[in-house]
């Protein structure tokens, strides 16, 4: 497993450094997120936020969606609390094992709370995600 997923330990300045880059440093509150902006383009303008609610904004770029879709015969999930905002609760990531790229993330959601409820829309909303790009796709 180590040689697959690396230790959180390796990674976790990294996950720190691209969340403090994704959301404007005078964001106090979760509240304060906003629903649109420039931070939420990739390099080539696709939108990478793909929900937002009160207790929960999920990021999943549509290269992300293409490798969770096709690769999901190993999904791995990890929360995290330490490099979490200090106005939310946890942060949420998927990797999916693709052999080309020896592993790779697939979402990062942030979580207000770690209520039932919002989990369950969580899991949802990347499902939904999935089917979406399979109909596209037949």
């Amino acid at each position: 497993m180590g040689l697959i997923c690396p230790e959180y330990n390796s990674i976790k300045s990294q996950i720190s450094r691209n969340l403090n880059k994704k959301l404007p440093s005078n964001v106090i509150t979760f509240a304060e997120i906003p629903s649109e902006s420039e931070y939420y383009k990739t390099k080539r303008g696709e939108n990478f936020v793909i929900f937002k609610n009160s207790n929960l904004i999920i990021f999943q770029s549509p290269f992300q969606a293409k490798l969770f879709r096709e690769y999901n015969d190993d999904i791995f999930v990890d929360g995290t609390f330490f490099i979490a905002p200090k106005f939310s609760y946890q942060i949420f990531i998927t990797r999916t094992y693709v052999k080309e790229l020896d592993s790779f993330y697939t979402t990062f959601a942030i979580l207000k709370n770690i209520e039932q409820e919002t989990y369950k829309i969580l899991f949802e909303k990347l499902k939904k995600k999935m089917l979406i790009h399979v109909t596209i796709i037949l």
